[in-house]
C-alpha cells in the first residue's frame, strides 16, 4: 500500500458502522518520513471523530479502555501524566501514537493492554523505527493479542525513489534538465539513499531559493558533507558499539568513503573483519553488536554497510589521519584480491592511504574502467589529479602522461582530451619532453571534430613553428601529423598556398620515418587539398587499400581517408566518385564504431551526397536524426543542417530556412567549413532574392565572397557564385558582377571541376541576359543544365532549365520555352519541390492563350488556390506567394481566404490539402496547370 491506500484504509474503518478494530502498525527507519504519515493519517481522521495523538518518547496514559464501550461515547477522564498531550484516550475513535520504539516496559504494556482490548470500528496506530525496538520484529515486546476479527496491517515507509527526489529538487531549487546516470539529481539520491529527512537536510544545505536559480551541478552534490542530524544520529549509533568492535564500523565507513564509492559493491563480512584486524570470531561478533545497534546495515546477501552513503563521511571525519590513512591502505589492500577488483576505488584508497606503490598501476586500470564504462569525465579528473600529486615520483607521472596523450585521450571527447592534454603541457613538474608532446597532441587535437577557428589555426601554427625546439625529443611522426594537420585546406583565414606549403614539409618529414600508420596519417590529411586543387596524384592516393590484416591505426587512417577524399570530391562535383569512395570508407574494417567521429562525420557527407544528387525521399528525417545525435559538436552537423536547409528553400518553407543557417545549434558561417559556409550562402543569398530583397541578396554574396577570396580556393565558389552575380545584377551593379565572375572563372584549375564549370557557364548567362544577348544567354543557361544534369545535379538542372525558358521567351521562342517549362515542372515536381513547381506553373500559365469559360470548383479547390493554400501553409506571406506566381498580393489574399472557408481551416498554417485525383500533375499539363485566367484582373 502506498500512503494514500494506508489514509484510504483509515477512513474506511471509521466510516462503517460495523467494521472491525483496525491496528495499523507503521514502521520506518530513521528519517524516512514515518512521522510525515503519522501526520498525514491524523488529517484524514473525518472531522467529529474523536482522535488522539501521543508520542512514546513522552509519557502514555495510564487510563485502560472499558471493554465493550463505543468508541467516542463519554467517560471519566484519567489521568495522563506519562502523555506529553495531556487529555483522555480512553474511548477515543484513533489513537495515533508515535516513537513506539522509545516506549519503556510500562508504556509497552500499556500499549499491548490497549491492543487488546481494541472495540470495533476503533483506530490504532502505532509507528516506530524497527532498527531501534527493544526486541527485534516484535513493536511491543511480545506478539499482540487484538480481539477476534481485528485487522493488523504493517506498513512499510522506505526511501525515496529518484522520481520523488526529483520532485522534491525541483520544488526547492527550481526546473531540473532531463535526468541522466551523471547527473546531480540521481548522485543526490545515491548519497542519501533517498532518505526523506536526510535529502530535505541536504537541500537546505545546498540553499534553495538562495541560489538565485543557479543550476545544481555533479560536483557540487559530491563536494556534501553529511548534515548535522544524520552525523550526530551515525556517531550515537556508532558510540553505542563496544569499543573493541568499533574498528568495523570505521572499516565500513572507509570502504563507503568517496574513495571506496567509486564502483566497488559493499564489504562482505570477511573483507570488512579483515581491514578491521578482527579475524575470526571476533570480526563475526563483532559486525553481529554493531548490526545490533544499526550501526551498519546489511545491504544485501553477505554485504554489509551504511544505508546512506553520506553517513560514511561522518564517521571518518572524525578519524585521526594516521588511522584513517592505515584503513585506506588495508582496503586496498583487500580489494584487490577480489576475482574482479574494482580499480577505480583501490586507486583511489592508494590515493587517501598515501601509499605510491602499486597506485601507478591501479590508476591506469581505473581510468581503463572508467573509459569502457563511458565515465569520460571521471577518467580525466582522475588523470589530472594522479599527474598533479606530488608525492608521485616523476618517472611515475612522465609514465603516466605519456598514456594519458596515447590511445586514451583519442579516445576522449574532444573537450575533454583538451583540457586533459592543457594539463600536461603546463605542469612544471613533468620532464620537458613530456610537456613538448603534450603540446604536439594538443596541436593534433585542434585537427578533430570542432569548428576551424582563426584561434585554433594560429595555436597550431605557432606550435608547428616552435618545432624545432622539439626537436631533441619529439618524434618526427608526431611532427609530421602537425604539419599535415594544417595542410587541412578547411581552416578559416590561410591561403591555399600556405597548406600546400605545410603539406610539404609534413611529406618530407614523414619520409624519414619507416613507419605506414604515420604515411597513412599524413595522407588522410592531405587528400582534400591535393583533390581539391587538381594535384594529378591525388587520384592515387588510395588506389591501393591496405589488407584486412594491416595494423589497426593504418586501417583506421584509410577509412579516414577515403571519407576526407569523399568530401572533397563532392565539392567539386565528381559525385559518384564520391559516393564510392563513401561507401568504401564506411564499409572499411578500419571504420570506428557507429557513433565515433568519424562515421557521424561519413553520415553527414552521405546526406549531403543525396541532397547534392536529387535522393530527396526520407532526406529530411535522416539529417534531423543526424543534428539531433551530435548536438553537443555542433560542426558535426553543419551538413546536415545545410541538407535541411536546401530541402526547405525548395518546399517554400523559408523561416526553416534562416532557422537551420542561423538559428540556435547553427555555427555561424564565419565558424564553418568554408564550402559549407559557401553552399549555405547560396541558400541565403537566392532566399533575399526571392523576397525581392536586393540588398540583403547582396550583402550575403559580399560576405561569402570575402571568405572564398581569403582562402583562395576557387573551385568552392561554386555553389555561391552564379547567386553572387545575380544578386549584384539585381542590386543594379553590373560591373561588380562581371568582376566576381572573372576572379571565380580567373581562379579556376584547368580542367575545370564540373560543379564549377557548370557555375561558370550560369554566371555568363546572368551576365549576358541582364545585357539583353537573350540567345547568349539561353545557349549558355542550356550548357549549365546540360552540365549539371551530368553530375547530376537535378535540383540545379530544372533551376537552370527555367532561367533558359525565360530567355526563350524573350527571343519570341513561345514553344521552346513552353517545352523548357514543362520539363522543369516534371522535375521540380518528382524532387517535391513545392515552391519551384508552383512558380514554374505560375509562368507556364503567361504562355497560353486564355480559354472561355472555366470548370466550377464551388465545392472543391480550384488548381490555383490549391497553389496559394500549400504556400501559405508554409508559411509564406501574401506579398512572397505574390512575387512567386506573378499575382497581386490583394489576388492572393482572396484565394488563401476561399481556401480557407472550402477547407474550414481556422488558420493559413491550418490549410491541409486533399489530395489531388491525378497522382502524377506534372505529367498532365493540360488539365492540371489551370492555365485559364484568374477570375478577376490583378490591379495591385
Amino acid at each position: 500500500m502506498d500512503e494514500s491506500e494506508v489514509a484510504a484504509r483509515v477512513r474506511r474503518t471509521l466510516g462503517s458502522p460495523n467494521a472491525a478494530a483496525l491496528v495499523l502498525l507503521v514502521e520506518g527507519a530513521a528519517g524516512t518520513g514515518k512521522s510525515h504519515l503519522v501526520r498525514r493519517l491524523r488529517a484524514a481522521v473525518p472531522a467529529g471523530v474523536e482522535c488522539a495523538v501521543r508520542s512514546a518518547a513522552g509519557r502514555l496514559p495510564t487510563g485502560r479502555p472499558e471493554a465493550g464501550r463505543k468508541p467516542g461515547s463519554a467517560s471519566p477522564a484519567v489521568p495522563s501524566a506519562m502523555c506529553p498531550v495531556q487529555g483522555p484516550v480512553r474511548g477515543c475513535a484513533v489513537l495515533i501514537v508515535d516513537d513506539v520504539q522509545e516506549a519503556g516496559e510500562a508504556d509497552r504494556e500499556l500499549l499491548w493492554e490497549t491492543v487488546r482490548r481494541a472495540a470495533p470500528g476503533q483506530v490504532l496506530v502505532l509507528a516506530y523505527r524497527p532498527e531501534e525496538l527493544a526486541v527485534r520484529g516484535l513493536p511491543l515486546g511480545r506478539p499482540l493479542a487484538p480481539p477476534a476479527g481485528t485487522a493488523v496491517v504493517r506498513h512499510r515507509v522506505g526511501p525515496l525513489d529518484l522520481a520523488a527526489v526529483r520532485r522534491l529538487l525541483a520544488a526547492r531549487l527550481g526546473p531540473l534538465p532531463p535526468s541522466s546516470p551523471a547527473a546531480p539529481d540521481v548522485l543526490l539520491h545515491r548519497l542519501t539513499g533517498g532518505v526523506a529527512q536526510v535529502v530535505v537536510d541536504v537541500l537546505e544545505m545546498l540553499g534553495g531559493a538562495a541560489r538565485g536559480g543557479r543550476p545544481l551541478t555533479a560536483d557540487e552534490v559530491a563536494a556534501l558533507e553529511p548534515p548535522p542530524r544524520l552525523s550526530e544520529l551515525v556517531l550515537a549509533r556508532t558510540a553505542a558499539v563496544p569499543a573493541g568492535f568499533r574498528s568495523l564500523v570505521r572499516a565500513a565507513a572507509i570502504l563507503g568513503s568517496p574513495a571506496g564509492r567509486v564502483g566497488a559493491r559493499p564489504a562482505s563480512a570477511a573483507e570488512l573483519a579483515e581491514i578491521a584486524g578482527l579475524p575470526g570470531a571476533a570480526g563475526e561478533e563483532g559486525l553481529v553488536r554493531a548490526l545490533d545497534v544499526s550501526a551498519l546495515q546489511e545491504l544485501g546477501p553477505d554485504a554489509y554497510g551504511f544505508a546512506v552513503p553520506l553517513a560514511a563521511d561522518a564517521v571518518t571525519a572524525v578519524l585521526p589521519g594516521p588511522v584513517r590513512a592505515a584503513l585506506h591502505r588495508a582496503a586496498a589492500r583487500v580489494l584487490g584480491r577480489r576475482r574482479q577488483p574494482p580499480w577505480p576505488s583501490i586507486a583511489a584508497h592508494l590515493e587517501a592511504g598515501g601509499h605510491e606503490r602499486g597506485r601507478l598501476r591501479a590508476v591506469e586500470r581505473a581510468v581503463g574502467a572508467h573509459m569502457e564504462g563511458g565515465r569520460h569525465d571521471e577518467a580525466d579528473r582522475l588523470l589530472r589529479r594522479t599527474l598533479a600529486d606530488g608525492r608521485l615520483a616523476t618517472h611515475s607521472r612522465a609514465r603516466l602522461a605519456s598514456l594519458a596523450m596515447g590511445p586514451l585521450a583519442a579516445a576522449l571527447p574532444a573537450a575533454t582530451a583538451g583540457r586533459l592534454l592543457s594539463s600536461i603541457a603546463a605542469n612544471p613538474a613533468l620532464p620537458g619532453a613530456v610537456r613538448g608532446r603534450a603540446r604536439i597532441s594538443l596541436a593534433l587535437a585542434l585537427c578533430g571534430p570542432r569548428p576551424p577557428d582563426r584561434e585554433g589555426w594560429l595555436c597550431l601554427e605557432r606550435t608547428a613553428c616552435e618545432l624545432t625546439a622539439y626537436e631533441v625529443f619529439a618524434q618526427p611522426g608526431l611532427v609530421a601529423r602537425v604539419l599535415s594537420g594544417m595542410a587541412i585546406p578547411h581552416w578559416p583565414g590561410a591561403t591555399v598556398a600556405e597548406h600546400l606549403r605545410w603539406l610539404e614539409r609534413a611529406e618530407v618529414t614523414a619520409a624519414a620515418v619507416a613507419e605506414p600508420a604515420l604515411h597513412a596519417a599524413v595522407a588522410a590529411n592531405g587528400v582534400s587539398l591535393l583533390l581539391t586543387v587538381g594535384a594529378p596524384r591525388a587520384d592515387d592516393t588510395f588506389a591501393v587499400p591496405p589488407g584486412p590484416d594491416a595494423d589497426p591505426e593504418c586501417l583506421h587512417h584509410w577509412a579516414r581517408g577515403l571519407s576526407n577524399a569523399a568530401d572533397a570530391v563532392t565539392w567539386l562535383g565528381r559525385y559518384q566518385e564520391a559516393r564510392n569512395w563513401l561507401d568504401q570508407s564506411l564499409a572499411h574494417p578500419g571504420r570506428p564504431h557507429t557513433d565515433s567521429t568519424a562515421t557521424l562525420a561519413g553520415r553527414g557527407a552521405a546526406l549531403l551526397l543525396d541532397c547534392f544528387t536529387g535522393r530527396w525521399a526520407g532526406l529530411a528525417e535522416r539529417a534531423e536524426r543526424l543534428v539531433a545525435q551530435v548536438s553537443g559538436s555542433p560542426v558535426l552537423g553543419t551538413d546536415a543542417h545545410l541538407v535541411l536547409a536546401s530541402l526547405a528553400l525548395a518546399r517554400g518553407e523559408w523561416q526553416q530556412v534562416t532557422d537551420c543557417l542561423l538559428g540556435p545549434g547553427a555555427l555561424p558561417l564565419d565558424a564553418q567549413l568554408v564550402p559549407v559556409a559557401s553552399a549555405a550562402s547560396a541558400l541565403l543569398i537566392r532566399l533575399a532574392l526571392a523576397r525581392g530583397d536586393g540588398e540583403a541578396a547582396r550583402a550575403q554574396a559580399v560576405a561569402a565572397w570575402n571568405r572564398l577570396r581569403r582562402k583562395g580556393i576557387w573551385a568552392w565558389a561554386a555553389e555561391a557564385a552564379p547567386w553572387a552575380v545575380t544578386a549584384a545584377l539585381a542590386a543594379g551593379r553590373p560591373a561588380e558582377a562581371a568582376q566576381l565572375a572573372e576572379e571565380f572563372t580567373g581562379g579556376l584549375h584547368a580542367p575545370p571541376p564540373p560543379a564549377a564549370a557548370a557555375a561558370a557557364h550560369w554566371c555568363a548567362a546572368a551576365l549576358a541576359e541582364h545585357s539583353g544577348d537573350h540567345a547568349e544567354a539561353r545557349a549558355r543557361y542550356r550548357a549549365a543544365a546540360a552540365g549539371y544534369a551530368a553530375l547530376p545535379r537535378p535540383y540545379l538542372a530544372a533551376l537552370a532549365t527555367e532561367a533558359a525558358a525565360r530567355c526563350a521567351l524573350a527571343t519570341g521562342d513561345r514553344a521552346s520555352a513552353r517545352t523548357e517549362l514543362e520539363g522543369a515542372v516534371r522535375d521540380f515536381a518528382g524532387l517535391g519541390a513545392t515552391w519551384d513547381t508552383a512558380r514554374v506553373r505560375a509562368d507556364l500559365r503567361l504562355l497560353t492563350e486564355p480559354r472561355r469559360g472555366r470548370p466550377s470548383h464551388a465545392f472543391g479547390l480550384s488548381p490555383r488556390e490549391r497553389e496559394v493554400a500549400d504556400l501559405a501553409a508554409r508559411g509564406l506571406t501574401n506579398r512572397e506567394i505574390a512575387t512567386t506566381l506573378h499575382l497581386s498580393p490583394r489576388t492572393v489574399e482572396q484565394h488563401v481566404s476561399r481556401a480557407m472557408r472550402k477547407l474550414s481551416a481556422p488558420s493559413r498554417r491550418a490549410l491541409t490539402l486533399p489530395p489531388l485525383p491525378d497522382p502524377d500533375p506534372a505529367l498532365a499539363p493540360d488539365p492540371d496547370l489551370d492555365l485559364a485566367p484568374d477570375p478577376a484582373p490583378d490591379r495591385g
